[in-house]
């Protein structure tokens, strides 16, 4: 296991990047600072209020300090950098916090990966401006997170808007590229080259990735149940159990019953603190 700190002393912001092993668990705790975390390889599940989020590279989560949550790793453990910062330092910069900088909150889209990439390179690589730069970027990114204007989503028009809501709406079943465009109203191809102009994953991967969370969701909260992995299968819009599990492998690093097996666990698997 590694970890590696930078402290920007002038801006007071604490960052650090952290290697953990395959199938690490951390239970149910908290900390004391404010974390933004950003997955760079490998995955992780977060259960934070009762909602299981899956993160998958590139994933980003606010965590408020105080925040109860636990972490699974994925069978291929992960690799994740922490921006940490002081809570009183959030309101004394930030003029729209209240209630807002209290509550979790996750970049489902990977609208704000340009930020937290932007502040990763100065960790990385710091000269003497690295302290203005992060400090700036980083109220920037909070700026946007707080005020529910992800750029991606901002910047779209309203019919791409309408395809992103169609897909959340229908990513069970086989929605084709051109019924997303008929339903918009848009030419196939203008959709296709938008949409990942806009959110950075074509209309398949963003379906794809839909369809992952929702399985990875469904085996934590129906593990009381008898739901089976093919029913689930089914249901989440995969053709069949063997499809299911080699795609959410390849976007979690676990299958799907390595998954559920992970979530059943009570001790955990290393005692290092985890976001």
């Amino acid at each position: 296991m590694v970890h590696t700190h930078l402290q920007f002393s002038k801006a007071r912001i604490e960052c650090k990047q952290s290697q953990y092993h395959a199938g690490a668990l951390r239970e149910r705790h908290y900390h004391d600072s404010t974390w933004v975390v950003f997955t760079l390889r490998g995955s992780c599940s977060l259960s934070m209020r009762s909602a299981e989020n899956l993160l998958t590279p590139k994933g980003l989560v606010y965590v408020p300090a105080g925040e109860a949550h636990s972490n699974v790793f994925g069978s291929q453990g992960a690799e994740v950098f922490v921006i940490a910062i002081d809570p009183e330092w959030i309101g004394n910069r930030l003029d729209i916090v209240s209630d807002k900088a209290e509550a979790p909150r996750i970049d489902p889209a990977g609208a704000l990966t340009g930020l937290a990439l932007k502040i990763y390179r100065e960790f990385r690589s710091p000269d003497t401006l690295s302290d203005l730069i992060v400090e700036g970027t980083f109220l920037e990114l909070l700026g946007r997170w707080f005020r529910g204007e992800c750029p991606n989503d901002r910047s779209a028009p309203l019919w791409l808007r309408q395809v992103k809501g169609l897909l959340h709406d229908s990513f069970r079943g086989p929605l084709s590229l051109d019924q997303a465009a008929q339903a918009a109203g848009v030419h196939p191809s203008h959709v296709a080259r938008e949409f990942r102009r806009a959110y950075g994953l074509t209309i398949g991967e963003y379906t794809r990735k839909l369809r992952v969370e929702s399985v990875a969701q469904q085996l934590v909260h129906t593990r009381k149940n008898t739901i089976s992995l093919a029913d689930l299968a089914l249901e989440t819009g995969f053709s069949s159990q063997a499809h299911m599990s080699s795609v959410f492998k390849r976007v979690t690093g676990m299958t799907p019953s390595e998954y559920r097996r992970a979530h059943g666990l009570h001790q955990s698997a290393d005692k290092t603190p985890i976001f």
